[in-house]
């Protein structure tokens, strides 16, 4: 059943994912509500008193935190929101953008966290896609989507949290209907099916798409991954910078933690040095970042172990982009703790491959499936299951899975005979683990040889005289694509000949030579979306002559 969806713009179920619940935590009664379990359940045991969130120098109970969900919930309400409605929640990493995704949830209605950089033109594809009828909107971000508005087709309310910027508008405020709101709210009577969380890809390769999650999908992200990966308890502080409209990010900073009792920290628009300060002061016990910023924190904060008292973490989640295993040693030495790299999507929702934190970690490999999940690689052509030690395309099952909002053409590329396709080359090694080579679209083919634009970069970011690096196939009449790399200097290295040769030659002298960039540039910064993830389209563009 899904309350008051358009059922013409979800998945025909031919064609959706075969979702399997193969761990004893992931089977849920049929009526659950997601915001129940995060909140409700922890209140009703007695537990209304932990933190839940800490945000600054503030921090939130359970009980408080229950208060403003029922509040804002019943406010929604008045306003019009419906069971099956989306609701669009463009904040920053803020309190009242977890208070408003978990009224939005309680009432049966559907999610949509909006990315903070979208401009109009993207806010008006995706509430119009979207079908969205409210928006609670962060007063700095208005007017890109007031700016969309007379394209709007089916917007009725924009509801405004006024937090210190100079913003005139005539709509409602936040705080006036959280104040007003009555403060208990029964769950809609919602099933494990219905749809609560809606998040959009980056559209790098196209328009956007709209991913669709369900209650029971989002507390399996939290009973597969979380619980047996990480083995949270309550005594447990997440932190961390991913945005929260990043499928990374909510379970980081939302579900996860909230599933277990635990406490979240937030930090608007963390810079690394933000997150070491929030370490130290939230007393974070799980770092989640991307390569990116944990490579930030090594160059930037080298002294970073004795400026602050991080003595409180015990584990770190990479994903957004491949973890090179010179950044796991570093940070592993530097730190003490590991960083698990995870492979993820967020049409997925979560991880699906990892290792386990007091596991036996091999940083070469992603890792295993992850409890719940069943993975396999197969050719990419005819979908069979290849050799151990061959590279292909992966494919997966679980409790989670690929269902696009009103895309069957997508829908059709990325589900084959219920297996989800998130469109990665892997290798499944003897030993089980599986070995990420690259995104599909990554992959170079150079004179017949097929070269991972990722394992090329990995052995590139050794070097200390590279800060980042990233590497595409460039066209080349003699060999089809050559690889060429694009490498931002360390500070104080000199960009010229010499760096390339040392470059060329590092990567001749660790790989087979014919993966070597044949091809250096240098320069001040790499294309990246919102989440931090390098954008190698616009780089391959560039260099197909596709865009300035």
């Amino acid at each position: 059943m899904q309350a008051h969806v358009p059922g013409e713009k979800l998945p025909d179920a031919d064609a959706g994912p075969d979702l399997l619940h193969t761990v004893p935590e992931a089977h849920y009664p049929q009526s659950i509500n997601v915001a129940t379990e995060l909140v409700d359940r922890h209140v009703a045991d007695g537990r209304g008193g932990d933190v839940a969130i800490r945000f600054g120098d503030g921090e939130t109970t359970y009980a408080e935190l229950q208060e403003r969900v029922n509040g804002f919930g019943n406010a929604l309400a008045d306003l019009g929101v419906e069971p099956g409605h989306r609701v669009l929640v463009r904040f920053p990493n803020r309190p009242e953008a977890i208070v408003a995704c978990l009224a939005v949830q309680k009432l049966g209605a559907v999610a949509l966290p909006s990315m903070k950089l979208l401009r109009a033109k993207e806010l008006e594809y995706i509430v119009n896609d979207a079908g969205v009828t409210h928006a609670v909107v962060y007063d700095d971000l208005l007017d890109e989507l007031e700016e969309a508005a007379p394209e709007l087709d089916t917007l009725e309310e924009i509801v405004v949290a006024e937090r210190g910027a100079d913003v005139d508008h005539d709509h409602r405020r936040f705080d006036d209907l959280l104040e007003a709101g009555d403060a208990e709210l029964d769950a809609h009577d919602t099933e494990r099916d219905d749809l609560a969380l809606m998040l959009y890809t980056s559209g790098t390769t196209g328009r956007p798409k709209g991913a669709i999650h369900t209650h029971r999908q989002l507390l399996a992200s939290a009973d597969t991954y979380a619980r047996y990966c990480l083995e949270p308890t309550r005594e447990d502080v997440f932190g961390g910078n991913p945005p929260l409209p990043f499928a990374y990010g909510y379970g980081d900073l939302v579900t996860f933690p909230l599933r277990f009792g635990a406490t979240t920290s937030l930090v608007e628009d963390a810079t690394p040095e933000d997150l070491l300060e929030a370490v130290e002061a939230h007393g974070i016990t799980v770092l989640c970042s991307i390569p990116t910023a944990f490579n930030q924190m090594l160059s930037g904060h080298p002294n970073a172990p004795e400026e602050y008292d991080l003595s409180s973490l015990r584990a770190g989640m990479s994903a957004g982009e491949p973890l090179a295993p010179s950044t796991f040693e570093t940070f592993e030495e530097d730190y003490g703790i590991t960083l698990l790299d995870g492979i993820g999507t967020t049409e997925m929702l979560h991880i699906f491959v990892s290792h386990r934190y007091d596991g036996d970690v091999d940083p070469s490999a992603t890792g295993f499936p992850v409890p719940g999940y069943e993975c396999k690689v197969v050719d990419p052509d005819t979908h069979e299951e290849l050799e151990r030690g061959e590279a292909g395309l992966l494919a997966v099952r679980g409790p989670t899975g690929i269902s696009y909002w009103g895309r069957p053409d997508k829908q059709a590329e990325s589900v084959v005979d219920g297996w989800s396709y998130p469109g990665d080359i892997f290798v499944h090694r003897p030993d089980g683990r599986l070995e990420y080579k690259s995104r599909r679209d990554d992959l170079i083919i150079s004179s017949g040889y097929n070269i991972p634009g990722p394992e090329v970069e990995n052995v590139i970011q050794e070097l200390d005289a590279v800060s980042e690096v990233a590497v595409v196939g460039s066209p080349d009449d003699e060999r089809g694509q050559i690889v060429k790399a694009f490498v931002v200097p360390a500070d104080g290295a000199d960009a010229g000949d010499d760096l390339a040769g040392s470059i060329q030659d590092h990567v001749k002298n660790t790989l087979a030579p014919y993966k070597y960039p044949r091809a250096v540039s240098f320069v001040e910064g790499l294309p990246r979306t919102e989440t931090g993830k390098i954008q190698r389209v616009k780089l391959r563009e560039r260099e197909h002559g596709g865009a300035a």
